[in-house]
């Protein structure tokens, strides 16, 4: 009896160990499936100032990794915190205090894969705009900066000539005026600091004020049309100076020297069709002081104004005009609207053409549109429809252009 026993017993045990079997299959065959991550990924702010300290970042992953940094032996890993679906790494690192970005990566790996992360800390000359300020005599410049902790303003040592607006600030987007409190009369020019305090640190904002100074305070540029004009330049100096001007077009009226002026000039009239250029040079008479220019631009006559026949120009490739082809007769005519019709005419083919809709007191630049009729013995054989603008006016005749060749010289 024992032994049928035992038999049945030894029969029985495979089929009871199967199960056992299979789930010990089961979970190797799990664990060789998370052997790679089915997802992995790095999110975060990669960029930061250089006086912020850390970057954090958030790390995806459904198995176990690692971090460390690449190219980057300013940066290390403060914290890094592994979840079951990922979990995140706090890198941190010194206040930049160089002159450009610095970057490195960040790697993480779990088994085979792995995910590259790179990061930048900003350098102070993209923090501080400008890196370096440059002061003419007594007139200011702004210091750019976006500070994300509140932050102080003061001067180094021995550069208390140097004024500026703002001693402290928030958090955020902040302009700084710095000026000189007074003209540099020193043999050379001279130099301090500016002091920008954040987070307890010192950054340190260079500032050269010249010897001496010309200091043009509107545009360097000016441009005129043909027809010339005047204009002023207002110059603010600790130097007395000269003035020269690179063509006699443009000619200097007065002349004043020291501190603020008005220096006023003229130019003439370009009767040609190209455009010419002139440079003014104000330099110093004596001392070191570099000069300053300024240039000034004329337009050229354009070519329609050389025309000087009234007349209608380019209507269908065709031109009419005075003393051409029997186009013998012009006149301007008040209709009862009180609007003005200018009409030329031709007696042997006993033709006339009638322009309406301008305005004879226009001033140059602005615009109209006119009708262009065309009578042929008593019949209207031509209605048409110009956009034009007053390109020029003399006590004699009117200008109006259209688009391409087409043009219209009206006689006074």
């Amino acid at each position: 009896m024992t032994a049928t026993v035992r038999g049945g017993l030894g029969l029985l045990l495979p089929f009871l160990l199967l199960p056992l079997f299979a789930a010990c299959g089961n979970e190797k065959e799990e664990e060789q499936e998370q052997k790679e991550p089915t997802v992995l990924s790095v999110s975060g702010t990669a960029s930061c100032s250089p006086v912020v300290k850390s970057l954090e970042f958030t790390v995806q992953c459904d198995l176990k990794w690692t971090a460390t940094i690449e190219g980057a032996d300013w940066a290390r890993i403060d914290s890094q915190t592994v979840l079951g679906d990922g979990g995140s790494v706090v890198i941190g690192f010194d206040t930049n205090h160089g002159e450009g970005d610095r970057t490195g990566t960040l790697v993480v790996t779990s088994g085979t894969k792995s995910y590259r992360k790179n990061f930048t800390q900003g350098g102070l000359y993209n923090f501080f705009i400008p890196r370096e300020i440059h002061l003419s005599g007594t007139e200011e410049e702004i210091l750019v900066f976006d500070s994300p902790y509140a932050w102080k303003a003061s001067v180094a040592e021995g550069a208390d000539w140097i004024d500026f607006e703002a001693t402290e600030g928030i958090t955020g987007f902040d302009r700084v005026r710095v000026a000189a409190k007074d003209p540099n009369e020193n043999v050379g020019d001279r130099s301090g600091s500016l002091i920008i305090t954040i987070a307890g640190e010192d950054f340190t904002i260079p500032v050269v004020q010249s010897q001496k100074d010309i200091i043009l305070t509107e545009d360097t540029d000016v441009s005129f049309d043909y027809k010339g004009g005047d204009f002023t330049v207002i110059t603010r100096s600790n130097v007395s100076y000269e003035i020269t001007c690179s063509a006699e077009w443009v000619r200097h009226i007065d002349t004043k020297a020291l501190n603020v002026a008005r220096e006023s000039f003229t130019v003439a009239p370009n009767d040609t069709a190209s455009e010419r250029t002139a440079t003014v040079r104000f330099a110093p008479r004596e001392g070191d002081a570099a000069s300053v220019t300024l240039t000034v631009v004329q337009e050229g006559k354009h070519p329609f104004l050389f025309i000087t026949a009234p007349g209608c120009y380019d209507i269908d490739g065709k031109s009419f005009f005075l003393g051409n082809n029997g186009w013998n007769l012009s006149s301007r005519v008040q209709l009862a609207d009180g609007t003005m019709e200018y009409r030329l005419l031709n007696r042997a083919s006993l033709t006339a053409l009638c322009v309406r809709g301008y305005d004879p007191a226009a001033e140059e630049g602005s615009s109209a549109r006119v009708t262009l009729t065309e009578w042929e013995k008593a019949d209207k054989v031509l209605l048409k429809e110009y956009d034009v603008i007053v390109l020029g006016s003399d006590e004699e005749r009117i200008w109006l252009k259209g688009d391409g060749n087409t043009g219209f010289i009206i006689q006074k």
